[in-house]
């Protein structure tokens, strides 16, 4: 048999595309990476980069406004912010990075990137563009696009997603949110501060319904406090474009009732769905299921030498998430002797509102489901019990540990910083680590050290319900105090 053109053939060139080719680079072997749109995929261009880049902008008129409302600056805190400035900062985040992600980069790495689109053959063989290439494992990386309701008057309406939001030079008067996942409650948080009123629909009956309970009332109360306003229990019934000023009606169900809202720009942040249409997956014999491409515990698809991971397979559609199977799928094609399966049971995620709301392992509820109500406890310090939050006048949130035993299973943290926060417990649960590694110093006042409070509220707490550790204390303070 020919040699193969390549040893990796990589089609997407997303987070997920980029840690496959460039792990398989750095290991030695052949790789070339296929990208019919640009080089960095969604994260970069229309996701976490613009949205976070756009959150600071908003952070900074807020925090404007409120200097001014204080007193400590003079300003009026009434005036209207410079879109224009803001999305320029917005623009600007994404091409600082872009070059580190561009096709020029990967070829100093030595990949071979094409601008095509791929059309699987079978037998190892890859259609891009008008050529045809070959490779011994071919990684299908092609992630994920916008989904959008199934609702009458939709395909007439003139709406945004993620894609085209960043895109706006105007700031919307009025605009509409239909979701209320991380994304929908980031971008209503940012609109809302750069001046837009905003609505944000939501067909669950809370926020952010992947975070414990308390996380999503006390992001709903913070959004509520700077002007949006949430719907939840919320059923989109149909859209219809008005002539009127361009606007568009939308027609809610909340709990019964109809809503009538009125909007300039509607948003649609209703959750993503895989991009697996026109590659040829079943002619190459390549499954897919209700959530994307399907793969086993060692990201192999159903067909021989053809593998997937990231946004295209879920279940969870972060880029971390995606980094982290890609990682691991290069070492199982490099080691398939040795393969192991991938473990995202320390997968934290976090959701960007100021504060920030951040999670790993179960919630609650599902620990409590899983495991029955008797056997878990949790434990919630307030960050009004924390001095640097206290000093920074930032106490909205908490840290939350739900405990089965001595063992921690989940954890939630609302804090500033959140995202980096739920680092060192995510590596407690990934590594299976035991808590009393949280008893080691940290530094104060931080807010990280509200995790060692924690820790320390959980180990007090469960000593002063236990009839031994009563029972021993008596002992030690009668033969170490005479008591």
């Amino acid at each position: 048999m020919a040699r193969p053109d390549f040893d990796i053939l990589v089609v997407g060139g997303g987070s997920a595309g980029l840690t496959v080719s460039i792990a398989g680079r750095a290991l030695g072997m052949r790789v070339a990476q296929v990208e019919r749109y640009r080089m960095g995929g969604e994260c970069l261009g229309t996701g976490c980069v613009p949205s976070k880049a756009l959150l600071h902008a908003a952070a900074l008129a807020h925090a404007a406004r409120e200097a001014a409302e204080a007193g400590l600056v003079e300003a009026d805190p009434a005036a209207p912010i410079d879109f224009g400035r803001a999305m320029a900062h917005v623009q600007a985040a994404i091409e600082t990075i872009a070059p580190h992600d561009s096709a020029q980069a990967q070829g100093r790495r030595g990949i071979k990137v094409f601008d095509a689109h791929a059309t699987l053959l079978g037998g190892g063989r890859v259609q891009v563009g008008a050529q045809t290439v070959t490779a011994r494992h071919i990684v299908l990386c092609t992630g994920s696009r916008p989904r959008i309701p199934d609702v009458p008057g939709m395909d007439q309406l003139v709406y945004h997603t993620h894609e085209t939001i960043f895109g706006l030079t105007h700031l919307p008067g009025q605009l509409a949110i239909i979701g209320g996942g991380p994304e929908g409650c980031e971008l209503a948080q940012a609109f809302a501060r750069l001046g837009s009123r905003v609505v944000l629909i939501q067909r669950n009956r809370r926020l952010l319904a992947n975070d414990d309970e308390e996380a999503s009332a006390l992001i709903r109360t913070v959004l509520e406090r700077e002007g949006v306003t949430v719907l939840t229990s919320a059923l989109l019934k149909r859209v219809v474009p008005s002539d009127v000023h361009h606007a568009r009606l939308l027609h809610v169900d909340v709990n019964g009732q109809e809503h009538t809202i009125e909007a300039d720009a509607v948003l649609v942040a209703a959750g993503r769905e895989p991009v697996v249409d026109g590659l040829g997956l079943d002619e190459a014999g390549v499954k897919v299921g209700p959530d994307g491409i399907v793969v086993d515990a060692y990201m192999r698809t159903t067909a021989p030498g053809i593998w997937a991971c990231g946004d295209c397979v879920g279940p969870y559609r972060y880029t971390h998430a995606a980094e982290t199977q890609g990682r691991q799928l290069v070492r199982n094609l490099l080691f398939p002797w040795k393969m192991r399966p991938i473990d995202l049971r320390g997968l934290p995620w976090a959701t960007f509102t100021d504060p920030e709301s951040a999670h790993v392992g179960l919630t609650e509820a599902a620990a409590r489901s899983k495991y029955g109500k008797g056997a878990i406890r949790t434990v919630l310090l307030p960050l009004s019990e924390v001095d640097r939050a206290v000093c920074e006048g930032a106490t909205d949130g908490f840290v939350k540990y739900t405990l089965r035993g001595q063992k921690l299973v989940g954890a939630q943290v609302v804090a500033p910083r959140a995202g980096e926060l739920i680092q060192q417990l995510a590596l407690l649960l990934h590594q299976r680590l035991p808590r009393h590694v949280l008893e080691s110093a940290h530094v104060y006042p931080t807010y990280s050290y509200a995790l060692h409070q924690a820790n320390d509220r959980a180990n007090y707490v469960r000593r002063s319900e236990s009839r031994v550790w009563s029972f021993t204390l008596r002992v030690l303070r009668r033969f170490a105090l005479g008591a």
